[in-house]
């Protein structure tokens, strides 16, 4: 559980990366983000933005690590406490 937590917040903190880059350097790096993680692109008249222009960010793997944490911490302390027989 702990290995796939590990991995589900790599793959999280690549994502996050990716993100970051596409905001800091917009312009097609945005096109490029939502193409590869299969978003919706931003719509709007004209496809013009004028506020917050970033696509969502996906968090399936930061979700996936989070869970897969908590049930390591949840095996390890029943396997700690689990009385004797």
């Amino acid at each position: 559980m702990f290995l796939a937590a590990a991995v589900g917040g790599t793959i999280q903190a690549w994502i996050v990366n990716r993100y970051i880059v596409a905001a800091v350097m917009g312009g097609g790096y945005w096109d490029h983000f939502i193409e590869f993680f299969e978003l919706e692109p931003i719509t709007g008249p004209n496809q013009a933005c004028f506020d917050f222009c970033a696509s969502s960010l996906p968090f399936i793997a930061g979700w996936i690590a989070i869970g897969a944490f908590i049930s390591g911490c949840i095996l390890v302390a029943h396997a700690w406490l689990k009385p004797e027989r």
